[in-house]
């Protein structure tokens, strides 16, 4: 089972609302990754630093920064450049302004588990666990 942890990819959701926290957390699991949770922006990038995500999913509204200040630090890190980041808002006017400020992408809030999904998709190229059928059946 360690193992399994060790490989499986990493999503950092740094996000101020529990119960938006919850729901993410909740969607990374169903595509099988493992959530990281931050509730602030400092705590998020101590996690980051830390634990090298493979993607970050950020509330631009924090408590105690604002989003691109997050942004910002995590981008002057050379071991967390790479790191894509995909703002949330339930304002959609700051998606421009986050695109700008260095993130990857941008997602309105409420945020749909299609959406996301296919975000992540793009992101970390999700491969299915198992051989899917049509590799079962070249086999044969």
């Amino acid at each position: 089972m360690e193992n399994l942890r060790q490989s499986q990819q990493t999503v950092l959701i740094v996000e101020k609302q529990p119960n938006y926290t919850q729901l993410l957390v909740k969607q990374v699991m169903f595509a099988g990754l493992r959530p990281l949770v931050a509730v602030t922006g400092e705590g998020g990038l101590r996690k980051a630093l830390e634990l090298h995500p493979d993607l970050i999913l950020l509330e631009l509204d924090l408590t105690d920064m604002n989003g691109l200040q997050f942004v910002a630090l995590v981008k002057e890190k050379a071991q967390l450049q790479k790191i894509p980041i995909v703002a949330m808002s339930i304002f959609g006017y700051l998606k421009t302004a986050a695109l700008y400020g260095g993130c990857d992408d941008f997602l309105q809030k409420p945020v749909k588990m299609i959406d996301l999904m296919n975000h992540i998709r793009q992101y970390l190229g999700r491969r299915p666990a198992s051989p899917t059928i049509k590799q079962s059946l070249s086999t044969l």
